[in-house]
């Protein structure tokens, strides 16, 4: 991987360019699933939390397993090709459908997409940068990430305000945007390497780790049942009676939060550790979804979704550290894999009755048990202290 461009290796600014568009692309689409849901398909937050808590606990399920067998065939990428592939063509898909189980079939496939290629991808970044430029490789993928989040939102909100209600132009366009995507990847080139993964499937390596991690699995379970979606959370939008168009600048706002404390995050856990980092973040979630049970205007709302990146950044890659730091390297992909397992069926319950209670209650009894979940999870997560050992700060 001699040839450079800007001063990265090929295949990590080509894999960050295929990023880019494909964030761009799938931000658009998620950025206007609440009023799609609202004025499509006629449904409510129950719907919503029931086709986002199967995706996203597709995602990470499958994302726990797609490591592995790349590892094992040594063809990383054609897992991250079919993946965006898979992801790009459900798009057009929505124009077609008009029923919530025909979004989340499609839904459900785009995040399967997202599962098989997000950690060969990875593998592929890692491989392809000396040991000393993996930050910079990484930290230029993760900006390739923020923009496409940022234009996403910022390109749908401007398509509804000037064609209101017209869904159909954005999911087309979104389309078109993740071809290009696809086009990228012609230009990477597939890594071997000559190490073997873990002998030790995913389930199996359970029975291998520390009493300490076994609860930080829980802890992780707890938490993320906690985490309303974000798909939910955004209908407060409409709820406080602003227009449905501006509910893609209202997740802009957020992915601007979220990428914007990014970089003070990781210089907080690289001084205060990954542990007391992510008990700010949950602190931060529950101070968000407080600023959202009393919001009744704009700009009490701009400051929710702030805060809410926020808390996005302060645990964002801070699961991955933690179970980097309390698992044995023979078992390391094990214990990641267990870590977004746990995360997906979390999310997963958190979906399902956090729109329940979004609908048939109101808003603030969500956002108030989703409040009490977290902190029972952050004392789970606290009893990971005093339960085994580990060397070394966490």
């Amino acid at each position: 991987m001699k040839k450079r461009f800007f001063g990265l290796p090929k295949n990590i600014f080509f894999l960050g360019i295929a990023s880019f568009f494909n964030d761009f692309s799938s931000e658009m689409v998620y950025s206007i699933f609440p009023a799609f849901f609202t004025s499509v398909l006629n449904s409510g937050a129950a719907s919503l939390g029931v086709v986002e808590g199967i995706a996203e606990a597709a995602a990470n399920l499958f994302k726990a397993y797609s490591g592995n067998l790349s590892d094992r065939t040594q063809k990383r990428k054609s897992f991250v090709v079919w993946g965006y592939t898979l992801s790009t063509f459900t798009r057009p898909f929505y124009i077609l459908t008009s029923t919530v189980v025909g979004v989340a079939g499609l839904r459900f496939f785009d995040r399967i997409g997202k599962g098989m290629r997000d950690a060969p991808r990875d593998a592929i970044i890692s491989l392809s940068t000396k040991p000393e430029e993996l930050g910079r490789s990484f930290g230029y993928h993760r900006a390739m990430d923020v923009l496409g989040a940022i234009f996403g939102p910022l390109t749908a909100y401007l398509i509804l305000s000037y064609y209101p209600l017209k869904f159909n132009i954005v999911f087309i366009t979104a389309f078109v945007i993740g071809l290009l995507s696809l086009a990228t990847l012609v230009f990477v080139v597939d890594i071997k390497n000559h190490i073997h993964p873990s002998k030790f499937g995913i389930i199996k390596s359970f029975k291998q780790h520390s009493t300490k991690f076994k609860f930080f699995l829980l802890s992780i379970f707890i938490l993320s049942m906690g985490g309303i979606p974000i798909a939910i959370l955004l209908l407060k939008v409409e709820s406080i009676g602003l227009a449905i168009a501006l509910i893609p600048l209202f997740y802009m706002i957020y992915n601007l939060s979220f990428s914007g404390f990014s970089i003070f995050a990781g210089a907080v856990t690289d001084k205060m550790g990954a542990r007391k980092t992510l008990m700010i973040g949950y602190l931060v979630l529950i101070l968000g979804y407080l600023v959202l049970v009393y919001s009744s205007s704009t700009y009490l709302l701009v400051i929710g979704f702030f805060v809410l990146g926020i808390f996005s950044a302060f645990t964002d890659g801070v699961l991955r550290v933690l179970a980097s730091q309390l698992s044995s390297e023979e078992l390391r992909g094990g214990a990641l894999g267990l870590v977004s397992a746990s995360n997906g069926l979390g999310i997963l319950i958190a979906g399902i009755g956090g729109g329940f209670l979004w609908q048939y209650f109101n808003p603030a009894t969500a956002l108030v048990t989703a409040s009490l979940v977290v902190a029972f999870g952050m004392f789970v997560f606290s009893l990971t202290l005093i339960n085994g050992t580990h060397k070394g700060s966490w």
